[in-house]
């Protein structure tokens, strides 16, 4: 798979689709299996347009928590066996191109013979673009259109923002149905205070990916994999009631492992949240619900 990134001339015959496609969820799975089957038909490239921002970031100036980061979201599109990524920079001049202008760009860069989108797919200055002029132009620049009917669940349409709520909620098996694998928890392993050490169950802790939504606090039963092996793990999200530690962390108990990771970039998968945080009246008596805490997860987590 190339990525390319920024705008640049080019004639290269593609099928392609447009969007952000923070979590990269089934919907989105559709289109792009879509487009890569259609540009395998043609014998052409299979290309998905995205920005290396969410626009929030822009016009807020702050910054969405995301599902995915960028190399996960490149990590799954190749899965999906695109062909070609192109990123561009969500700056203000990008951001004041009229949906007309930014096809112009566009086709400046590919020769475009198929659109593949959502049908509720917006673009351009203001959100202006939509299916709607898509088709109304689409004779001007040789392009033939397809729009995709949003997946619904109760009559609620799975997105994005949707899955976002879920996962801050901690909710992980509505996240894990509806984006097609676990969501994850991404961090550098750093120094702890080593408590958990004495506790009888030693735990890495994480300093989180900076971009990455984290789920509501409490415990949770994931896996992570370390040294071309997975590994059951006990996850601790937010503070410690118990000893008076209220500063919000991820703490995980990495089971039947014992090797030094510092410095490390760990990939954990949520499987499903076994409890809230408690504050126990003793270490015993915390030592005790984790102990349940751990039966919990070695029943949920499969290890293949």
């Amino acid at each position: 798979m190339k990525i390319r990134k920024g705008f640049s001339p080019g004639k290269e015959r593609v099928v392609l689709t447009i969007g952000f496609f923070d979590g990269v969820h089934l919907g989105h799975q559709k289109i792009i299996g879509d487009v890569v089957k259609e540009a395998k038909l043609r014998g052409i490239k299979s290309c998905v347009v995205t920005l290396d921002r969410h626009p929030s970031k822009l016009f807020s100036h702050r910054s969405v928590p995301l599902l995915t980061s960028q190399e996960e979201k490149e990590r799954i599109m190749y899965q999906l066996g695109v062909d070609l990524v192109q990123i561009f920079p969500f700056t203000l001049r990008f951001a004041s191109l009229s949906p007309y202008q930014f096809l112009c760009k566009l086709k400046q860069s590919f020769n475009f013979e198929q659109i593949i989108v959502g049908e509720d797919f917006v673009f351009g200055q203001g959100r202006k673009g939509n299916v709607k002029l898509l088709h109304q132009v689409k004779n001007d620049f040789g392009y033939e259109l397809v729009a995709i009917p949003s997946l619904k669940l109760k009559g609620e349409k799975i997105s994005s923002s949707l899955l976002r709520q879920w996962l801050g909620k901690g909710e992980i098996e509505k996240v894990t149905r509806w984006m097609g694998r676990y969501p994850t928890i991404l961090g550098e392993v750093i120094e702890g205070d080593r408590r958990g050490r004495t506790l009888g169950y030693p735990t890495a802790n994480l300093r989180p990916h900076p971009q990455k939504l984290l789920p509501s606090p409490g415990v949770y039963a994931g896996k992570v994999k370390l040294m071309g092996k997975t590994y059951r793990t006990l996850i601790n999200v937010g503070d410690k009631p118990t000893f008076k530690d209220f500063s919000r962390g991820i703490e995980a108990h990495i089971f039947d492992f014992s090797k030094e990771i510092y410095g490390q970039s760990l990939r954990i998968e949520l499987v499903s949240k076994i409890r809230d945080i408690q504050t126990f009246s003793s270490s015993l008596e915390l030592i005790s619900r984790l102990e349940k805490d751990k039966e919990e997860a070695e029943r949920i987590v499969e290890i293949k």
